[in-house]
């Protein structure tokens, strides 16, 4: 999924609803039966593997939004899977299109559409997103003490386009991408009675607002599941340019770094690990700042020009397809790594369910409980891994 800043904190609700562009690491696909049956017949438990095989027609996704920085929400995506086969003529992920919509509690709102296309045997994949999104979202400051305490809200009147290329090295385990993504919005803010100061300030910062970005990427993917993986590494980096000659308000650079580590334990206890970090060199508009991502931390609640996380899960099978997990999570968002210490670190942790819903994808579903060191709390319904 894409997590570098704000702008693609909400494509997320276009292109994350499935993981458009991993989904094509997976080499083939066991055979559709005839009969469609959620009923695995080896256990007898209930199970959507064989739906999700290279399904064909229009099939319909209701979404539940619980992210904290929105409020609680929903809509619904409609996809249509284009089935099609590798060269050996085996089943491979289908090509997906779909359309979305969404609304929030806060009178967030989204409307898009997008395509998913893979090219030969899984070597090639694109990601073609277009969206119309009204987002309003707290502004806590970006560090700044006053706002920390007290945000406004930020109004993000936008359109995002996006379309992004991936390719397998040979048989390797690498990938190289390359993505675009324009972000074009009219941005407002509240103001603050009995603040004159801050409020001069904060009108400053309304008006139109243009990102043109071009980020290359590179990753290297030895997970045995790239849904729900127990074992195998994930790491990679993309590095963001977004140029004036591209349209863009301002030219500057955006840093990401990422490590995922899977380890089973045991035959039942399975233990992940994410350490990640975002780095902004020049000046970027107050909203694509980077912030700590962190269950039971609402968006853009710590944000500055560098962030640091790591987080860990803890998940036991209890009883069949049934688990329990844990996990706790740190993060900093800080201006300068010279006074690294004069910057807190913002914490959260949770529990969470999982039931194994699809067994031929390694699929589990479930959900999450939070809670933050600010005293937030939330909920997350989760499809796949959380890490």
């Amino acid at each position: 999924m894409i997590k570098t800043s704000c702008i693609f904190f909400i494509a997320l609700f276009v292109i994350g609803i499935i993981p458009l562009e991993t989904m094509g690491q997976t080499d083939t696909l066991p055979e559709k039966s005839k009969k469609i049956s959620l009923r695995d017949p080896e256990d007898g438990a209930l199970d959507v593997s064989e739906f999700l095989i290279s399904p064909k027609g229009i099939f319909p996704i209701p979404i539940i939004i619980t992210e904290p920085a929105l409020g609680y929400g929903g809509g619904a995506a409609l996809l249509y899977f284009h089935p099609h086969k590798g060269k050996g003529g085996d089943n491979i992920s289908p090509n997906i299109s779909g359309v979305v919509g969404l609304y929030t509690q806060n009178k967030t709102w989204l409307g898009g559409a997008f395509h998913r296309h893979i090219f030969g045997d899984n070597r090639v994949i694109t990601t073609t997103a277009v969206a119309k999104p009204d987002v309003f979202i707290k502004y806590f400051g970006n560090n700044n003490e006053f706002l920390s305490n007290n945000p406004v809200t930020i109004n993000l009147d936008s359109w995002v386009a996006h379309q992004g290329v991936k390719v397998r090295l040979r048989d390797s385990n690498f990938f190289v991408g390359l993505n675009y993504t324009y972000f074009r919005a009219d941005v407002s803010l509240d103001t603050i009675p009995g603040r004159p100061l801050i409020n001069l300030i904060l009108n400053r910062l309304k008006g139109t607002s243009t990102i043109s970005t071009i980020q290359p990427k590179i990753n290297w993917d030895n997970r045995d599941n790239i849904f729900t993986p127990t074992k195998g590494f994930d790491t990679g980096g993309s590095l963001s340019y977004n140029a004036e000659w591209l349209g863009a308000d301002d030219t500057y650079y955006a840093l990401n770094t990422y490590f995922k580590g899977y380890f089973p334990i045991s035959n039942k206890l399975y233990s992940s690990w994410r350490f990640d970090g975002k780095f902004l060199l020049g000046d970027a508009p107050l909203y694509a700042y980077p912030f700590i991502q962190l269950r039971g931390i609402p968006a853009m609640r710590y944000q500055s020009d560098n962030t640091l996380v790591v987080e860990s899960e803890w998940r036991y099978e209890v009883y069949r397809r049934w688990s329990v997990l844990g996990f706790v999570g740190g993060g900093k968002a800080l201006d300068s790594f010279d006074n690294f210490n004069s910057f807190d670190w913002a914490y959260s942790g949770g529990t969470g369910i999982r039931y194994k819903i699809a067994s031929a994808f390694g699929l589990h579903s479930g959900v999450d409980f939070a809670w933050g060191s600010a005293g937030d709390f939330a909920f997350y319904i989760v499809f796949g891994t959380s890490l």
